[in-house]
């Protein structure tokens, strides 16, 4: 990418929140990916912490924290996604986590609106997700959704949600409605790129296909965890595993 491309890129990310790069990853590496991912959950499913499963049968919905697998580890160290990480970010990165939504067919739950760095509780807004489509992904099986430029905003109130999987949501999503929501339809190898404080979520899936998308999670080398946001959220979550359970 050379000076003038990459502040393209950077100003069309900054403007929009979010930018797709078509064929990030061919098909081949893509179902390769998704084949070792589905094998892995399912063999570890009732093991892993951090997994959502759909009705008592056994479908997975989502899984999360699963940063420390081999394969995982080694797509964060892949120099493609960290020279972008790197740009958008604007200096060195540092790997802050990954996950699956999985989205099976007919059953796929939906994730209500909200913003990333919510959960994250980054000090300086220095995040980004890169959601990685291992399916087909489109309005019809419950895609991704964005609200465009709606990472000007900053951040805003969050309630808890008592969605397996998404524990908070937005308080007043009407606060969105000038903003342009975009559902983009994505092909297998295709790279989503969101910035933490975009306002997003996706519909249930009510296809015959499943939908499943990768997360890999990056942070500024120099951001910080604000430990007061943080306490105050997982003291949140705490009560809702309380009432759910």
């Amino acid at each position: 990418m050379n000076n003038i491309d990459k502040k393209r890129f950077i100003k069309n990310f900054e403007n929009k929140g979010y930018i797709l790069i078509k064929n990030f990853y061919n098909k081949l590496t893509a179902r390769k990916i998704k084949t070792n991912l589905k094998n892995f959950l399912e063999k570890n499913k009732l093991n892993l912490k951090g997994v959502n499963l759909i009705n008592k049968k056994s479908k997975i919905n989502s899984a999360h924290n699963l940063q420390k697998w081999q394969l995982l580890k080694k797509l964060q160290k892949d120099n493609k996604i960290k020279t972008i990480a790197k740009i958008l970010l604007k200096g060195k990165v540092k790997n802050f986590g990954a996950e699956v939504f999985a989205k099976p067919a007919k059953i796929g739950l939906s994730s209500p609106t909200h913003q990333d760095n919510f959960y994250w509780n980054v000090s300086n807004n220095k995040g980004i997700t890169f959601w990685i489509a291992l399916n087909k992904s489109n309005k019809k099986n419950g895609s991704i959704f964005y609200y465009e430029k709606s990472h000007k905003l900053g951040l805003v109130q969050h309630v808890p949600s008592f969605a397996p999987g998404s524990s908070q949501k937005i308080n007043n999503v009407n606060r969105f409605k000038k903003f342009k929501k975009v559902y983009p339809n994505l092909k297998v190898g295709d790279v989503l790129i969101h910035h933490c404080l975009i306002a997003h979520g996706s519909e249930k899936n009510k296809s015959k296909k499943d939908r499943m998308g990768l997360t890999l999670r990056f942070i500024g080398a120099d951001s910080k965890i604000d430990q007061r946001k943080k306490k105050k959220y997982e003291k949140s979550l705490y009560k809702q595993k309380k009432i759910l359970n």
